[in-house]
């Protein structure tokens, strides 16, 4: 079991270092954006980053899920390379048909969003923009079945040095605004393509094979709807700003609060989710897979929790680090809500494996679209009376809703022993902080750096306290403090580490 830990958290963090580095140029940037972006300016950047994501969803079809489902099947280990060939023809052809289709409805797009035709030139670029990223998915998921973590970095770090250079180039030198994020980040996708292509020529055969695509479009199918619900519930909250708001301020304002929130998810939650799956396949048949599923939400939710107190006691004062603007500054306040939001969207996520071993790909669809239209409903409602808070807290309620209703399907259809009463402890506590520090932001700065340093440090105690660990657990981070409480062997320590 420990063993199996510890292959995924190495994976994790490899993988997170990649995912990283392809979603970290935004946040870095973050300064220069404030500085250079008014909060109107950077809303229209958040709407159309969501436009693009939208895309994404819509026409990716969730194929690359099926992937991982038939390439890893026993039963066609023979036909690997002409499934991947035939995955990566069949959304090369849908990308080319949405980037000539949808380049024609720039105007008409800029008019819905903006309520004027004047930024089509940026629309044309996030729609060239959101094709590449649609093939690149392909060829990324395969490094991920075949557990190549230290490619996924290498060529997502390139591409993160392409897109922060251009980026920077555009924006001080050419005194461009969003046009030139979006010129930089096609750039990037385009040099990432060419990087992976000897990777891909290796692992196709030319042979489109139509019988297995109908299988998989159709095992797709429902969670391709549940991919664009799930959509849908990720950005609803920023298009229902603009159009139910008061229209691109709050959306800048939203977006900012929403960016450093998100931080848990591009560190943690994509990151081990990378890292995870494939090895949550492989282990379908193994005697020991329902702990060891189990084990994956008690751990999980134990450090995530952490990065989400982290990010939400500190979201004050590194909102005032990050940007210098004052305007942008109350954005800080919805980032408990939305770092929470992602809290349960991690259970969901632990809580759908049941769903997907039994391919019950349908419930997962309902769930989702229903928790959509919940979502869209609660936005319209909260947002009219708490502006960007409203939304944020609707997010939330969305996510508690779909997680609930998710794990006990699946838990009918594939009971797995989930370790809910710790879960429940670590809410307890963490939202028993998140109160206090609530409290205590308008005190001074060293009053509550003090207060809050002192919050997350008690975090792993107050567990203890409460009879969270298991002996086997307390042995191990014993084990773990012995091994790293001195620098001096760190050295060696990391040298015994085998990527």
């Amino acid at each position: 079991m420990l063993k199996n830990i510890k292959y995924t958290i190495k994976n994790a963090v490899i993988y997170g270092m990649g995912n990283l580095a392809s979603k970290v140029v935004g946040f870095i940037l973050l300064p220069l954006y404030t500085q250079k972006l008014t909060v109107s300016e950077y809303g229209m950047l958040s709407v159309i980053e969501v436009s693009s994501l939208i895309l994404i969803s819509f026409f990716g079809m969730a194929l690359y899920q099926a992937l991982f489902r038939w390439y890893l099947d026993k039963q066609f280990i023979e036909k690997q390379k002409s499934i991947f060939f035939t995955s990566l023809i069949y959304i090369l052809g849908i990308a080319v048909l949405m980037v000539v289709g949808l380049l024609f409805l720039s105007k008409p797009i800029s008019l819905l969003l903006f309520q004027t035709t004047t930024y089509h030139y940026l629309i044309k670029l996030m729609i060239v923009s959101a094709g590449l990223e649609l093939v690149l998915q392909i060829p990324n998921t395969l490094i991920r079945i075949q557990e190549k973590p230290k490619l996924f970095l290498v060529s997502n770090l390139i591409r993160l040095a392409f897109s922060f250079f251009f980026t920077l180039f555009f924006i001080i030198y050419l005194n461009k605004k969003i046009e030139g994020i979006y010129e930089a980040l096609i750039i990037a996708q385009i040099v990432n393509l060419l990087i992976l292509t000897k990777f891909i020529k290796k692992n196709i055969t030319f042979k489109f094979d139509y019988k297995v695509l109908k299988e998989m479009i159709y095992y797709s199918l429902p969670l391709a709807l549940s991919s664009i619900a799930a959509a849908t519930i990720g950005y609803t909250d920023r298009l229902a700003l603009n159009f139910v708001g008061a229209g691109l301020n709050d959306v800048g304002l939203y977006s900012l609060g929403q960016k450093m929130a998100n931080t848990v998810n591009i560190f943690i939650v994509f990151s081990v989710n990378l890292a995870i799956w494939p090895l949550i396949f492989k282990k379908m048949n193994d005697p020991d897979n329902k702990r060891f599923y189990s084990k994956i939400m008690t751990y999980y939710a134990f450090g995530l929790m952490f990065f989400i107190l982290l990010i939400s006691l500190y979201g004050k004062e590194v909102t005032k680090v990050i940007t210098l603007n004052p305007a942008y500054w109350d954005s800080y306040q919805i980032i408990p809500y939305i770092s929470m939001a992602a809290f349960f969207g991690m259970l969901k996520d632990v809580s759908l494996i049941g769903l997907q071993i039994t391919k019950k790909t349908k419930v997962i669809a309902i769930v989702i679209i229903g928790s959509a239209v919940l979502n869209v409903i609660l936005n319209v409602i909260l947002i009219t009376f708490f502006q960007t808070k409203g939304s944020a807290i609707a997010t939330l309620l969305t996510q508690i809703f779909y997680f609930i209703l998710i794990y006990r399907f699946a838990q009918k259809q594939y009971y797995i022993p989930y370790e809910i009463t710790k879960v429940i402890k670590i809410l307890v506590i963490s939202f028993a902080m998140m109160v206090v520090s609530e409290i205590i932001n308008p005190y001074s700065l060293w009053i509550r750096l003090f207060t809050k340093t002192t919050l997350l440090c008690s975090f792993p105690i107050l567990l203890y306290l409460w009879n969270f660990y298991e002996k086997a657990e307390i042995e191990a981070l014993k084990n773990f403090w012995l091994k790293w409480k001195n620098p001096q062997n760190w050295k060696n320590n990391m040298k015994q580490i085998k990527f």
